[in-house]
Formats: C-alpha cells, sequence, structure tokens
C-alpha cells in the first residue's frame, strides 16, 4: 500500500463525518452519532460510525471503519480515527489527529499534533527508512499550512455551491500531503434520517503534493479521476458535512452514503 493510499483511506474516513449541530457557547457537553454504509460496485463492503463531542469550544470525534460481507473474504480491514481541538469563530482548529488501521494482516498508525495549521509533531508506524529512489519526501514547507483528513472536510460556507466547492483543501496523515481541488457540480436531492433537502454537489481531484511514489499506478489512476462529494449542513450552524461520495477505484466505483445524519 502506498502512502498516497492511506492518505485517501483517510479521505473515506474523512467523507464519513459529521459534526454536531450544537453550538461551541453551550455549556453542557453534547453528543451525537452519524452511521454511513460503504459499498463497492453497487455491493455492501464496509460500514462506519463517528460520534461527535462539544464541550464548551472543545470538540473531539472518534470513527470507526470495518469491513463487511464479501470484503472480508478477500482483506478483513478494520480501522479507527479520532481528532479534537477548538472552535474558534467561524474555525475548526484541530490539534491532535490520529489513525490506525490494519489490511491485509499488517497494521498502520498515525499521530499528528498541529498549532494553528502548523504540523508540530508527526509520528506514523512503519516508518519509511529507505525510501524507493522514486519516493517524492515531504518537506517542512508543505507543512505550515494543512488541515487533517477529519475536521479538513468540516466547511464553514454561506450555503450555495460556490461558497461550498469553490476551494482546495490541503490535507496531510502523516504519510502524504495531497490537494483536494473542489469545484461546484450543483445540488442533488438527498434524503436520510436526520436530513431531508438538497445536497451540495462537488466534483474532486486530487493533486498529490509529497509522501508518495511518483511511479505509482495507483497514484496515477486517481489523478485522473474525479471524485464526487455531496455535502449538507448541520442545522443553522452554517457548517457543511459530507453525506455522500463516489470515489473511483480500479475496481470500480466506492461509494459511501449516509444512513444517519447528525442523530443525537
Amino acid at each position: 500500500m502506498s502512502h498516497l493510499t492511506s492518505t485517501l483511506g483517510g479521505l473515506v474516513l474523512a467523507t464519513t463525518l459529521a459534526l454536531s449541530p450544537f453550538s461551541a457557547g453551550d455549556a453542557k457537553a453534547q453528543a451525537m452519532t452519524s452511521q454511513y454504509s460503504v459499498s463497492l460496485i453497487g455491493l455492501p463492503v464496509g460500514r462506519a460510525s463517528f460520534d461527535t463531542t462539544i464541550d464548551g469550544n472543545r470538540f473531539a470525534v472518534k470513527g470507526t471503519l470495518s469491513s463487511t460481507g464479501l470484503a472480508d473474504i478477500v482483506s478483513k480491514t478494520a480501522g479507527s480515527s479520532t481528532v479534537s481541538g477548538r472552535i474558534r469563530g467561524d474555525k475548526i482548529h484541530a490539534e491532535r489527529y490520529a489513525l490506525a488501521y490494519s489490511s491485509d494482516k499488517r497494521s498502520y498508525s498515525s499521530n499528528v499534533a498541529f498549532e494553528s495549521g502548523r504540523v508540530r509533531t508527526s509520528d506514523v508506524a512503519p516508518k519509511i527508512t529507505k525510501p524507493k529512489a522514486d519516493y517524492v519526501p515531504v518537506k517542512p514547507a508543505q507543512l505550515r499550512s494543512v488541515v487533517d483528513p477529519l475536521s479538513g472536510l468540516m466547511i464553514k460556507a454561506d450555503g450555495t455551491p460556490d461558497s461550498v466547492c469553490s476551494r482546495t483543501l490541503p490535507f496531510f496523515d502523516g504519510w502524504s500531503r495531497l490537494d483536494l481541488q473542489l469545484s461546484p457540480n450543483g445540488t442533488r436531492p438527498f434524503r436520510t434520517e436526520g436530513f431531508e433537502g438538497d445536497a451540495i454537489a462537488c466534483n474532486v481531484r486530487v493533486k498529490p503534493v509529497s509522501g508518495y511514489r511518483a511511479t505509482s499506478k495507483g497514484v496515477k489512476f486517481i489523478q485522473s479521476q474525479t471524485i464526487e462529494l455531496w455535502f449538507a449542513p448541520i442545522g443553522s450552524t452554517g457548517i457543511f458535512a459530507p453525506v455522500y461520495a463516489k470515489i473511483p477505484t480500479e475496481i470500480g466505483p466506492l461509494t459511501l452514503r449516509a444512513s444517519v445524519f447528525a442523530k443525537s
């Protein structure tokens, strides 16, 4: 597995994140859960669940993702991801991000500490001790203004496709730096437990920056594809979170859909 693929795995987790519809000014801690189904070429292959807590100006999210059904026959996968930080005005500032998962009997972990968007420390396992000649290393200058794959997809906007989708998200998960280049693609009707209305659709192109092998077939494939990502509003907070994603793979489309969205 390439380290860029690990970051895209983080994207799969990120697209299943929904932030609580409670304001940072609430005196009492609030909690909610979101659940998602994952399918590959129309067949169910996984499920995810995220628990979010807002306590004053602090937030914390813990998510789990596991393979199910036919996917377990081919490769059993299980993972968890967490992020915590502060809410300051219209901004969500991650302080700690962690990802741990196993696939094909191999384990991976990442722990990243942030300060105002800058990476302070990063620790991953397994470490890259002998990079290949085609490996593009991560440079310190590329970590001065980044977001994690969980809270990075929480978007504060006025609810128009342009305001939500006209942006580039600089992701870093401990292994790889990549830019998600979003562009507007109209609206789509969407209905699930906790939400019914128009979701804002974005086209997403992946631009690898560093932390990957330049000759990787997987990297070249995802660069040439367009991801479809839909966002829905969380109550009246002005925050939009993903409810649907369609990610091309070499096997076929990987689809994530919210079955429960922002349910307290």
